[in-house]
């Protein structure tokens, strides 16, 4: 009989740490999906506005402003997951603040060109 209480004690133990594991996994699943969001918000805003710039439209402070806050809000969740891609989304949010004195080189070296931040999102989906 004590073999018995052994295994139950056993299998109850078993469980438990499936269940945590299964609820680690799900709470990383949410993370990631938060931040995608997030990352998806920012980069749509972002195509947007520049799409409309590029029709000839004039700059909008606003409408920059509220692009900084998105992406240094994406960058937020995505510390838990690709700090490297965080740091990059704040830096996108900085250029956002002050745009005209970035020089393509510098977007280019700081990987933050539309380009460069849809391949990470993309490597970032597919993890």
């Amino acid at each position: 009989m004590p073999e018995l209480i052994t295994i139950a004690a056993l299998f109850d133990k078993s469980l438990a740490v499936f269940n945590l594991v299964r609820e680690g996994k799900k709470q990383k699943n949410e993370k990631m999906d938060h931040a995608l969001f997030a990352l998806y918000t920012a980069l749509n805003e972002t195509k947007s506005y520049v799409e409309k710039l590029a029709s000839g439209k004039r700059r909008n402070r606003k409408s920059e402003f509220a692009l900084a806050k998105l992406w240094h809000d994406a960058s937020i969740p995505l510390r838990y997951i690709d700090l490297e891609l965080a740091e990059r989304c704040f830096i996108k949010g900085s250029y956002w603040l002050e745009p005209e004195v970035w020089s393509e080189n510098r977007i280019r070296d700081n990987k933050i060109d539309i380009e460069n931040m849809i391949k990470s999102i993309k490597e970032l989906l597919l993890k």
